[in-house]
């Protein structure tokens, strides 16, 4: 779960912003359940939400430092362009790479990565469980400019530098074994992956899908560079789509990765859904332009129906038309007459805009920056401001065209809401997509009565290094204070929705404000502690009879069934060596006491040394039982198997 207002925890059922039942959305539309991006001025959703509210431009000049980061001459003039805020650092140990092979892969490559990896944990799955799953990973990434690979050629250097090389990653490193390809149509092949891994879905042939795509500049927009394609880059560094003044695109960089299933699994699955894809078309323009690069009204209107057509929609009923309003005046002028053959005869004329005057035109992943940008405006019900509008393109009324371009944020207050995005390439490939509100679903039900006496849940948190850790504690802390998501549920997300990592804690708490105050004080806890020795694997666990020489059967019996098998299980006349014989190379020994302790049992305990691990005592505690043992052994490493953290059935 992560602390943004824009990512629900699992499994509820309930989606904000949900439409009504009569939507009647099919079962088999596919349904966006995890999202991730870096857009310039947006590092989450729902920073970028909050700049396409306010209206904000991202654009800008070369941040401080990136030259130095990436080796760029800092005399040579640069354009404005939307740079992202960082793309050179990189956690190379999370994703197990080394720093050599991360630092010859393309910045692309890393980002699609990272995004994959964030939109997984977004929807509320362990890529463990995807990887049990038939799930396809189709990406669009911009031909490589890194220029680092060159300095070391061989094996490593050529794959992280291909464009087949970003799925190819992915796949490998999140272990998913479904279809996995690269998509390559120009500006729009962002949305034309998407398109297919729907595709996908549909067809059976995967039960999830990772798909969108990232385009990154590592050496920002060259003047010289822009001075040789005046027709396409926009003299005056700001992108001014549909305007009369409009003068080229300005260049962007970032990107979004979405994890896709089909609508009846992700209510199976009990997981929270962003939007829903109805349907999508890509068509090509053929013959019938002068180059290859020429738009066609024609060939864009007919995408356009064809997209409605599938999502067995009217386009009569769009609220929303989300265009590829590059900032061209030929662009933009051919895509507001192909609109108008496709939306004239409404009632009243359909708002339209373009995220590329937000952020840029990001090349290879523009069409999934408009796609989000759609997204928020169906879920939440906003219409955006359209950025450096003033008048149209060519002096015409938009009206006249069946269209709008708002110039202030307002809300869309239609309760099915239906929107269109558009996305052109200069090779001719035109691609549209329909996405809907989200299905409504069976909320949370009713909150918990504070007096009942149900048993504690414990919850399981965790993270690479302990200082991740702590600063993860911190930040859950922050977003579960309020106590208004169900503990079931939030329980559910961390302990089955995460993969699990070297350093953890477990807590137990009745309500998710208790879990919000206990997670504060791991995290003051953690901050005080010296670091453990995590890297000798699980713990064994010896039982230690009580002093009435009874066997701990009843204890015995529920570790086993929380999936932990006890190494030992030692009466009083045994050895008081035997635990310490347990231990190996930095593997540490666990004794449970189920019973009073006795000043023998105390001289068990044995600290670590550079050989072998620690031999800890854990003193029966009547208040907790086996959850108390369970989530002291949870600090150490995941039991066996996740039963032991695992909620009551969380409510669907």
């Amino acid at each position: 779960m992560r602390d943004n207002d824009d990512a629900p925890a699992r499994r509820t059922g309930h989606t904000d912003g949900a439409a009504p039942d009569s939507a009647e959305i099919p079962d088999d539309a596919v349904a966006v359940v995890g999202l991730a991006l870096r857009f310039p001025d947006a590092d989450d959703l729902a920073e970028f939400r909050a700049n396409l509210l306010a209206g904000r431009d991202s654009v800008g000049p070369l941040p401080e430092g990136r030259a130095e980061a990436t080796g760029l001459d800092p005399a040579a003039a640069h354009l404005p362009m939307g740079h992202l805020r960082d793309i050179h650092t990189f956690d190379h140990g999370l994703f197990r790479l080394s720093r050599r092979e991360a630092g010859l892969m393309d910045p692309q490559q890393r980002l699609a990565l990272l995004l994959a990896h964030q939109a997984v944990e977004d929807a509320g799955y362990a890529t463990r469980h995807l990887a049990e799953a038939g799930t396809a990973v189709v990406l669009a990434t911009s031909p490589s400019s890194y220029r680092a690979a060159a300095s070391d050629p061989g094996t490593l250097s050529a794959l992280g530098n291909m464009t087949f090389g970003a799925p190819a990653r992915v796949a490998h490193v999140l272990g998913l074994t479904g279809t996995c390809y690269a998509v390559d149509t120009g500006c729009n092949s962002s949305l034309t992956a998407i398109h297919h891994a729907c595709r996908e879905l549909t067809s059976g042939d995967a039960r999830y899908a990772l798909a969108g795509g990232v385009s990154l500049r590592p050496g920002g927009l060259p003047a010289q560079e822009a001075a040789a394609m005046p027709e396409l880059v926009s003299g005056s560094g700001r992108c001014r789509a549909y305007d009369a003044d409009a003068d080229g695109a300005v260049p962007g960089e970032g990107g979004a990765v979405l994890l896709l299933t089909t609508v009846a699994q992700a209510r199976a699955d009990g997981a929270p859904v962003h939007a829903v894809l109805r349907g999508s078309a890509v068509l090509h323009n053929g013959g019938a332009v002068a180059t290859i690069s020429s738009p066609s009204a024609t060939a864009q209107s007919r995408t356009i129906r064809a997209a409605w057509g599938r999502a067995g929609a009217d386009p009569a009923d769009a609220g929303y038309l989300e265009g590829h309003g590059s900032g061209t005046p030929l662009g933009d002028a051919v895509e507001l007459e192909g609109l108008a053959s496709v939306f004239s005869t409404r009632d009243t004329p359909l708002p339209i805009g373009s995220v590329k005057a937000n952020i840029g035109h990001l090349d290879h992943a523009a069409g999934v920056a408009g796609l989000v940008r759609a997204l928020l405006s169906v879920r939440h019900g906003e219409l955006y401001p359209a950025v450096h509008f003033r008048s149209a393109t060519g002096g015409t009324d938009p009206a006249r065209l069946g269209v709008e371009i708002p110039r202030a944020a307002r809300p869309w207050a239609d309760p099915v809401r239906l929107a269109g995005v558009s996305s052109f390439s200069l090779g001719g490939v035109n691609a549209h997509c329909v996405v809907q509100r989200a299905p409504a679903e069976d909320g949370p039900g009713e909150p918990p009565d504070p007096a009942s006496q149900e048993p504690p849940r414990i919850v399981g948190v965790s993270a690479r290094t302990p200082e991740a850790l702590a600063l993860l504690c911190v930040r859950l802390s922050s977003a579960l204070r309020d106590g208004c998501l169900p503990l079931d549920d939030v329980a559910f997300t961390l302990n089955e929705g995460r993969d699990h990592y070297a350093h953890r804690v477990a807590v137990r708490a009745r309500d998710t404000e208790e879990l919000a105050v206990r997670l504060a004080a791991e995290a003051t806890w953690l901050a005080q502690e010296e670091p453990r020795d995590v890297t000798g694997g699980a713990p064994r666990v010896v039982l230690l009879a009580g002093t009435d020489g009874a066997a701990p059967t009843e204890l015995a019996d529920g570790l086993r069934r929380a999936g932990v098998r006890p190494a030992a299980v030692l009466g009083r006349d045994e050895d008081a060596g035997a635990p310490a014989r347990l231990r190996s190379r930095r593997r540490t020994v666990l004794c449970v006491a189920t019973g009073p302790v006795a000043e023998a049992d105390r001289a068990l305990a044995q600290p670590a040394s550079e050989e072998e691990g620690a031999v800890e005592l854990i003193t029966p505690d009547p208040r907790h039982g086996l959850q108390g043992v369970l989530a002291h052994g949870r600090r150490w490493a995941p039991p066996a198997g996740r039963r032991a953290c695992r909620p009551r059935r969380a409510s669907r």
